[in-house]
């Protein structure tokens, strides 16, 4: 598998940052008529378009935009790098461009896991995986590092990826791995708005995993006020999204009918507003989740 090592995008830290550290100030103030073309786009229906999901049942309902940021929560465990590697698969199959800040996991990891979830099996040959990579290196970069950032590198790392590299979708995966201290609340504020603030700014839209609480109790799906550390992480965001895992039916409890996992939308800002929840079946084969069994 050393082709998963050896691919191309994958950045390091010597690339240098240091003209992605602020924003170009440029003039805020606008008139209402600069607006129309935006507004047009909102009454006709094209400003609600996006990127979908993988899952039917989300179509219509929800989508992800341009210009949004999306909160992805759980208890640890319960699938949220998982099943959002499912997702950015679908964009990328779709021809989006994608940017991954993962420090919890090693980019041939995330390339391993999603490369599953693209070919749709589990036991790979490097003839594949080269034929993989090639079919996705216009569209797919990920940044090596596994150990955690600063929260003025990360944002300075998104600022790159959209000036340089073009990407429509930036995966930020962790909250915890951005150098900022479980109870640094005002520090999580600023940053979780500098990525938002990011996003108002350019046509991108950035994920961003943050862990739900520890201590409670994870037989239950977690909620908005779960997400560990400010209150205002998920007050900002446009989208929240949870993941949960069914633990108990994987150790022979409950209902054998019963769903692997509940993605559930949590909060969603714009379009509808629908929020509601997608029970999923987990496919040990080639680690993808399906509304039907």
């Amino acid at each position: 598998m050393n082709d998963l090592l050896n691919f191309k995008n994958i950045l390091n830290e010597e690339i240098d940052l240091s003209k992605y550290m602020t924003d170009e100030q440029v003039g805020r103030v606008k008139s209402a008529n600069q607006f129309i073309v935006q507004l047009s786009d909102t009454i006709n229906g094209d400003g609600e378009k996006g990127a979908n999901s993988p899952w039917e049942s989300t179509k219509g309902k929800f989508v992800f935009r341009a210009n949004e940021l999306t909160i992805w929560s759980g208890f640890k465990g319960h699938g949220k790098s998982l099943v959002l590697s499912q997702v950015i698969e679908g964009f990328i199959s779709n021809g989006e461009k994608v940017f991954i800040i993962s420090p919890e996991f090693p980019p041939h990891r995330v390339l391993h896991r999603m490369m599953m979830q693209s070919v749709g099996v589990k036991n790979m040959t490097v003839p594949i995986a080269f034929d993989w990579i090639c079919a996705i290196e216009n569209n797919l970069w990920l940044y090596d590092q596994q150990s955690s950032l600063k929260p003025l590198e990360v944002v300075a790392l998104c600022r790159y990826a959209i000036q340089e590299l073009g990407v429509t979708h930036i995966v930020v995966d962790s909250l915890m791995k951005c150098g900022i201290s479980p109870e640094d609340y005002p520090g999580q504020k600023r940053f979780v708005d500098a990525l938002q603030n990011l996003a108002h700014r350019n046509p991108v839209h950035i994920h961003l995993v943050a862990h739900a609480r520890k201590g409670h109790d994870d037989t239950k799906i977690a909620g908005l006020h779960d997400i560990s550390g400010s209150s205002d992480i998920a007050n900002i965001a446009e989208n929240i999204i949870i993941t949960w895992r069914n633990k108990a039916k994987e150790l022979g409890g409950g209902d054998i009918g019963e769903p692997d996992c509940i993605v559930k939308i949590e909060a969603q800002r714009n379009g509808d507003g629908w929020i509601g929840s997608i029970p999923l079946w987990f496919n040990k084969v080639n680690f993808t989740f399906s509304e039907g069994r």
